[in-house]
C-alpha cells in the first residue's frame, strides 16, 4: 500500500516537521507514504493525506476512488467560515451570530474575517466604518463579520482524531484580540469538562473528521464554536505536552485503510 502526503511549495517549505514524522510514522507501520508537491492529479495512489486547501484536488481523488484525509466535504466546508456558521448552525451547534459583508448591520465593533482565511491571516477589528471599509480592502476574498463574543485574546483549540477529541489546548494573547500560537501567542492543555466533550463529539459526528482542530470562543453560558480547521497545525501541542499527535494521525490512517 503507498500513499502520497500532498503539500504545495510553500507549505511544505513551513511544515517539513509535519510532513516527515507522519511519513516516518506511517512507514513504522509498514505503509508507504511520498511527500509529493507537484504532478499530484496525475497520480493514482491508494490514499492521499491532504496538507493544503484545495477542494477541487479533494473532489478529483473522490472522482477516482483514491481515499482522501480529511474527505471533499471537510474540505468544501470547514475551508469557508461561511459554509462552516451555516452547518453549524443547523445542527444545532452554539455558534457566534454571523453575517456576510455585504449584508452586515451589526453595531461596531465588528470583527472581519476573510472567508478562506486561516491561521489569523486576515482577521480584522473594525472600530468603526472607517476601520471596517479598510479590513475589507484587506481580505483577498469575500468576508464575513461578527460581533466581539467571549473572552479577548483567548480561545480553545480542541485537536479531533477519528472523531474523537485528542487534547484541548487554551490558546492566549495578552498583546492581540487574536490568540492564534502561530501569531506569537501561548497555550496550555485544558482539561474538557463533560458537557464540552460531548459538545466536540457531536461537532466530529457532523463533518466526519479524520484530523481537525475545532476552535471555540469562551462564552458565559459555555463554549461557542467559533471555526474549523482542515489543514490544521500542531506545533503548541509539542510545544507543550507529550503527546505525539503526528502519530496518533498516522495510527488511525492505518485503522481507516485497514477497515476499508
Amino acid at each position: 500500500m503507498k500513499g502520497i502526503i500532498v503539500y504545495n511549495d510553500e507549505s511544505l517549505s513551513k511544515n517539513k516537521f509535519f510532513a516527515e514524522k507522519l511519513k516516518t510514522e506511517l512507514e513504522n507501520l509498514g505503509v508507504g507514504a511520498e511527500i509529493v508537491c507537484d504532478g499530484i492529479e496525475d497520480m493514482r495512489p491508494d490514499f492521499a493525506v491532504m496538507r493544503i486547501y484545495d477542494e477541487r484536488l479533494n473532489k478529483h481523488f473522490d472522482s477516482i476512488g483514491v481515499r482522501t484525509f480529511n474527505n471533499s466535504d471537510v474540505a468544501a466546508v470547514c475551508n469557508d467560515k461561511w459554509k462552516t456558521f451555516l452547518r453549524l448552525s443547523q445542527n444545532g451547534i452554539p455558534v457566534a451570530p454571523t453575517q456576510k459583508a455585504e449584508e452586515c448591520d451589526m453595531p461596531y465593533p465588528r470583527i472581519v474575517k476573510a472567508r478562506h482565511g486561516h491561521g489569523g491571516s486576515e482577521v480584522f477589528w473594525a472600530g468603526g466604518e472607517a476601520e471596517f471599509n479598510v479590513a475589507l480592502s484587506k481580505t483577498k476574498d469575500s468576508a464575513i463579520v461578527q460581533p466581539p463574543v467571549g473572552k479577548r485574546g483567548r480561545d480553545l483549540r480542541v485537536y479531533v482524531i477519528g472523531g474523537k477529541p485528542i487534547v484541548a489546548m487554551l490558546r492566549c494573547s495578552d498583546v492581540d484580540f487574536r490568540s492564534n500560537f502561530s501569531l506569537g501567542g501561548f497555550a496550555r492543555r485544558y482539561e474538557l469538562s463533560d458537557r464540552e466533550e460531548e459538545l466536540v463529539t457531536r461537532i466530529a459526528k457532523i463533518f466526519n473528521f479524520d484530523f481537525a482542530g475545532i476552535d471555540f470562543l469562551l462564552g458565559d453560558d459555555g463554549l461557542i464554536c467559533n471555526e474549523i480547521e482542515d489543514v490544521v497545525g500542531c506545533r503548541m501541542v509539542y510545544t507543550y505536552t507529550d503527546i505525539d499527535i503526528i502519530k496518533k494521525y498516522a495510527e488511525h490512517i492505518v485503522c481507516s485503510l485497514n477497515r476499508r
